[in-house]
């Protein structure tokens, strides 16, 4: 199990916009609490793998309308890979890619 301790959670689809503890157990959120005491009750605590996220935000994936990953004709400026990786890093989730690319991107066979 993991536990993120003390992150600045925003998620304007519940309105939250306060410091939070989550607790992860096999990838999935089991549980959200204020408190780190209200987020174990009863788990086990030595099995515990905790991150003090104090000064982050946790928050839903990011999506970006507007992405230049350049690929076919101009992988040397970016390419599918390395923009995805990108984004990723910075929390985003979802991609709009532009079609300024060489054939251009219209049609599901490019």
């Amino acid at each position: 199990m993991l536990l993120i301790k003390n992150t600045h959670m925003i998620d304007p689809a519940s309105g939250t916009d306060a410091r939070k503890d989550i607790l992860i157990q096999d990838d999935k959120i089991i549980k959200i609490a204020e408190k780190e005491a209200a987020v174990f009750s009863g788990k086990e605590v030595d099995m515990l793998q905790v991150i003090d996220a104090g000064g982050m935000i946790a928050a839903p994936g990011l999506v970006d309308a507007h992405v230049h990953f350049r690929e076919p004709g101009f992988e040397h400026k970016e390419d599918i890979r390395t923009g995805a990786r990108a984004a990723a890093a910075g929390g985003v989730t979802t991609v709009v890619l532009m079609a300024n690319t060489n054939p251009c991107v219209d049609n599901p066979e490019t």
